[in-house]
């Protein structure tokens, strides 16, 4: 799990989601127990009430592929696609300034692994 975890964080080390204010992905690792969903899961690590909106990863991933860091995008989506079953997009709190983006799935022994950032929307 550790090494998962760690070509994870390589493969995002660097990059920012780009928003009004830029914001490097942190690596989130949650364990099996709780939640049974992804949507679940990410709800549970949110407050209550909060919006969650989930996108596809070939949308979430279309604008990053086309900017500079275009090549490292689609290195962290195989990255991530290479180790987690089901790769789920999820934006919580639309319509919110900070918006939280989550790209989770579930590793081989069941543990939710992934990413998180913030992107700022006025």
């Amino acid at each position: 799990m550790q090494d998962q975890l760690q070509e994870i964080r390589k493969a995002c080390e660097g990059l920012e989601y780009p928003s009004e204010s830029d914001t490097p992905f942190d690596v989130i690792q949650w364990p099996a127990t709780g939640a049974a969903t992804a949507q679940a899961q990410v709800a549970s690590h949110n407050r209550p009430g909060r919006k969650i909106e989930e996108v596809t990863p070939d949308d979430f991933f279309a604008e990053l592929f086309e900017g500079d860091d275009g090549d490292r995008y689609r290195r962290l989506r195989a990255t991530l696609e290479g180790h987690v079953k089901n790769l789920k997009i999820f934006r919580v709190g639309s319509g919110e300034v900070h918006v939280d983006i989550y790209l989770l799935g579930q590793s081989a022994s069941g543990d939710w692994i992934g990413l998180h950032t913030i992107s700022v929307e006025t």
